[in-house]
């Protein structure tokens, strides 16, 4: 939707946000805010004055200084973050000794050569400083602001396309065939020896199929949700697998914490994948913590004494995984994998939203 809209509006809107278009964005913010100073030393181009002119050179590139700390420091750190207030009354600051150290750098010439109108003139500069640092300010933090706003309306429809992919995905692999074969083929033999345990596998099964099919549509899913979905697949394992074991360990709240659904399955899935052993136990231990505004998520599994190559992950794939976290998250994540001849670790760090 947002490219679209930039490609229907033409080269001007492409010239405000996109990167290929920076430097001359700075240049042209240079140039329109030196022509634009200008004016306050008008008198001293047409008196001709070598010094004064040398002097409101040095002028103009000071009071330069509020408009370039603005743009770098001020719109980005505070503006963007929502801050208003402390960015109003620090623009405000940086505009106001911008200007009084402007102003006193040529006090003296402005007393010698316009003594006659000394106080007008001053009154002339500061007041036409103020208004003229401000709507540049305003211009420059307004494209910057219109520049985030853009960037975050395609991060959105970059978002909405993977997730859609990633449904799809997840709907032709909503469960392993293989896996759900030998579920089925386990329910068929408990049927004739334990009708009760059968009935507990289907039983199970069916709650996989409706969480993954129906339940995980939404774009959050409470904690609580999401591990009871893993505790159920990984116990279906255990059934399917006579040495295979897991645990679920977790601290913190979990009951009101929401998250995207079907975040950690694709690690969990992975570590089943590649863990079996058939010559001694293998197992699978995932720990979830959620501390003030942080969750911490980790995935432990053995590895298989006789695996040398380094395995393919399953699911959508690691890549995949990341540029999902990258899109859901930003920077307010991290994941970390780790593996050793024995196990393989996934740490995933998660700044809760509200």
């Amino acid at each position: 939707m947002y490219q679209v809209m930039i490609n229907a509006s033409g080269f001007l809107l492409r010239l405000l946000v996109d990167s290929r278009y920076r430097i001359f964005r700075h240049f042209l913010l240079f140039f329109l805010s030196m022509l634009i100073i200008s004016v306050n030393f008008y008198l001293d181009l047409i008196e001709g004055k070598e010094s004064l002119i040398r002097s409101s050179i040095a002028q103009s590139l000071i009071l330069l200084i509020p408009i370039y700390l603005s743009v770098f420091i001020l719109t980005p750190r505070l503006l963007l973050k929502n801050k208003l207030g402390k960015y109003v009354i620090s623009v405000f600051l940086v505009i106001a000794v911008a200007i009084l150290f402007s102003y006193l750098l040529r006090q003296e010439d402005i007393e010698r050569e316009y003594k006659l109108y000394q106080f007008w003139l001053a009154a002339f500069f500061f007041i036409s400083s103020i208004i003229q640092l401000s709507l540049i300010i305003a211009g420059a933090s307004a494209v910057i602001v219109f520049q985030d706003y853009v960037k975050y309306g395609q991060r959105i429809d970059e978002l909405e396309n993977a997730t859609m992919q990633s449904e799809m995905e997840q709907l032709k692999n909503q469960i392993n065939p293989h896996f759900l074969f030998n579920m089925l083929n386990n329910a068929n033999v408990l049927i004739k020896e334990n009708p009760v345990e059968a009935v507990h596998v289907l039983s199970k099964l069916k709650d996989l199929l409706k969480y993954q099919l129906k339940d995980s549509t939404s774009e959050t899913v409470y904690l609580a949700d999401d591990i009871r979905f893993l505790t159920d697949y990984l116990n279906m394992e255990k059934i399917r697998r006579d040495n295979f074991d897991f645990i679920i360990s977790t601290e913190g709240e979990t009951a009101h914490i929401t998250v995207p659904p079907l975040l950690f399955i694709p690690f969990v899935e992975n570590a089943v994948k590649h863990n079996n052993d058939n010559r001694k136990l293998s197992y699978v231990h995932l720990y979830f913590k959620t501390k003030e505004e942080q969750l911490i998520f980790i995935c432990i599994n053995s590895k298989p004494a006789e695996q040398k190559e380094k395995p393919v992950d399953g699911g959508i794939g690691l890549a995949n995984i990341s540029r999902r976290l990258q899109l859901l998250y930003d920077t307010d994540c991290s994941l970390q994998i780790n593996e050793t001849d024995i196990t393989y670790t996934v740490n995933l760090r998660l700044k809760l939203k509200n």
